[in-house]
């Protein structure tokens, strides 16, 4: 009886020791599957909040870009007004000094000055007023040697914006782009004011110049003067008014480190209480910034798609197993936003860079104008212009920029405003890399650098005067091997003292120059060979076609050295300059 009843016991004792087990185990396998799905939650909400902190920090930095570009887009817009007022400057009725000959020309070119809606005004050497137009008695012999526009023409004799200033008639508020007088010797005799009334949106050249540009996604958009008073507003109801960048977006932009700089970007409310983007940069060669405010929403609308879907991914990752999955969501998290960063950049820098390119080629009588532009997968830095001069010659200009991307776009339209603007000054070859050399140094990064080249060709006697700033050696063709041309210079953007040399060939006619990026000398064949230099020369030797056969002709040779399966990792540019010979000229005339 005893032995049965031990029995017993030791029998009850192990059962309820493997109950105890069981129980320990299902408690320790739900405390680590709650343990486990805690911490995937915890890992899940901070993706989440990082995608979106990082997704944010890329729309405002885009922002910010686009708001820089914009201003050099404003800049370029601008200086088509400042033309109207150097022509009139450059004749001689107006820089000699005959007050009765300046009036009449001032009366003769009314029907140009007209895109001035409060009139143009003359000052001689002194800053006193010589005359107007239309005229303004009670201004005449005024001393207007203090305004801002005389002074700044006094320390840079170039075009000069002013901030607003109450000099219209009837004393009503405008803005004046003032421009210099030069005598015969190249000294300063006066200067030539052209005036914009402010708050007049409906009759404004100067308004619907702005207007043109289609500046901002949505929002708001300004533009200040150097005091911080408003030239214009998108909703034409603060004109006039005064408005501190600092103060109004300052804990915004403080957090980007950009309020100390030249312009910036920053998450914000603006005076109505709504959330918005605020960007601002200074435009080019003046005291004036460009003010955009972007709504938030509406900038985001794609990252949010993106986060909803990162929702559902780290749902999934929630219901599969914790760790695979979770490596899994993490790997498509980056990829994501990393195609989606790269991609975003690559539209915005490409549509950039489309816009800024030519439209149409120029036509010259008795020339063929041939280009060829092949894009990369990535955008990067190629890019030509061209631009017929008053006097009737051709200035054109070819570049590669070391940057890609949204920075290649931005150091493209600053360059591009640059060349033009020393195009519109009838400056040379020579000291037009100089010019451009000098504004691009201060805003270029450290290693950052401009390959350029500028030429302006006279289609009357085939003289063809250029400078290299580190760009590829130009061919003319009836050598085929460009010994005779300059060899490049510095690059812009590297050294502020750079100094250029100019070269001047005379492209006879039957004769061609071909202008070529690297993309063409660089390009390999499956052997990793170049298609270097002396491939283009053999094949350029004995081409008397027109300029657009050369460029199909050199394409198919590139086509046949690569090999139909070779991938283009890099822009090309080819432009040709074609003379044509006198008999063939002769024919199509007749």
């Amino acid at each position: 009886m005893r032995h049965k009843i031990g029995t017993r016991q030791r029998s009850a004792v192990l059962l309820r020791s493997r109950i105890d087990w069981r129980r320990w185990r299902r408690r320790l396998i739900a405390g680590t599957t709650v343990f486990t799905l805690a911490a995937l939650a915890a890992v899940a909400v901070f993706t989440y909040l990082a995608y979106q902190r990082a997704a944010s920090q890329l729309v405002i930095e885009r922002d910010q870009q686009v708001t820089y570009l914009s201003a050099a887009r404003l800049k370029d817009e601008l200086i088509k007004f400042s033309d109207v007022l150097v022509a009139l400057a450059r004749m001689p009725e107006i820089y000699r000094g005959e007050l009765r000959d300046q009036r009449a020309e001032l009366r003769k070119a009314s029907p140009r000055l007209a895109v001035f809606d409060s009139g143009v005004v003359l000052l001689d050497n002194f800053g006193k007023v010589r005359a107007a137009e239309p005229e303004r008695s009670e201004i005449l012999g005024a001393d207007w040697s203090g305004r801002d526009f005389f002074r700044g023409l006094l320390a840079t004799p170039s075009v000069f914006f002013s901030d607003a200033t109450q000099d219209g008639p009837g004393a009503t508020r405008v803005v004046v782009i003032s421009v210099p007088v030069l005598g015969e010797n190249g000294e300063f005799v006066g200067a030539l004011a052209g005036m914009f009334r402010l708050g007049e949106p409906r009759v404004s050249s100067f308004y619907a110049s702005i207007v043109r540009l289609r500046l901002g996604q949505g929002g708001n958009t300004y533009v200040l003067d150097g005091n911080g008073q408003i030239l214009y507003d998108s909703g034409y109801s603060k004109v006039g008014m005064l408005m501190d960048v600092g103060s109004v977006y300052g804990s915004a932009l403080q957090r980007t480190g950009a309020i100390a700089g030249q312009g910036g970007a920053g998450r914000t409310r603006d005076a109505e209480g709504h959330d918005v983007v605020a960007a601002y940069a200074s435009v080019p060669g003046t005291r004036w910034t460009l003010v955009s405010e972007d709504d938030w929403g509406a900038v985001t609308s794609t990252t949010r798609r993106y986060a909803r879907i990162l929702l559902i991914l780290l749902a999934l990752g929630m219901v599969l197993p914790p760790l695979g999955i979770g490596l899994w969501v993490r790997e498509k998290n980056a990829q994501m936003f990393e195609r989606e960063r790269t991609g975003q950049e690559t539209r915005v820098a490409n549509l950039i860079q489309q816009r800024l390119l030519p439209r149409q080629v120029p036509v010259l009588p008795g020339w063929s104008l041939a280009v060829h532009y092949q894009p990369a997968p990535i955008a990067r830095g190629n890019f030509h212009d061209f631009l017929l001069l008053p006097d009737g010659r051709l200035m054109l200009a070819l570049a590669d920029v070391t940057d890609t991307g949204l920075p290649a776009a931005h150091v493209i339209a600053t360059t591009r405003a640059t060349l033009r603007g020393a195009a519109h000054r009838m400056l040379p070859p020579r000291e037009a890399l100089e010019y451009s050399n000098g504004l691009l140094c201060p805003e270029m990064d450290p290693e950052g650098r401009v390959a350029c080249l500028y030429g302006v060709l006279d289609p009357a006697s085939g003289r063809l005067q250029f400078a290299n700033a580190g760009f590829n050696v130009p061919l003319l063709s009836h050598n085929g091997d460009g010994d005779s041309l300059q060899p490049p210079g510095m690059p812009l953007g590297v050294n502020l003292e750079a100094r250029y040399d100019q070269v001047e060939v005379l492209v006879r006619p039957g004769e061609f120059v071909l202008f070529y990026s690297d993309g063409l000398t660089n390009t390999r064949n499956a052997q990793g060979e170049t298609f270097a230099r002396v491939h283009l020369s053999s094949i350029l030797a004995g081409q008397d076609d027109e300029a657009q056969v050369v460029i199909e002709t050199l394409l198919a040779r590139v086509k046949e050295f690569t090999g139909s399966g070779a991938e283009q990792n890099s822009e090309m540019t080819l432009v040709v300059l074609e003379r044509a010979a006198v008999n063939a000229s002769a024919a199509r005339s007749g």
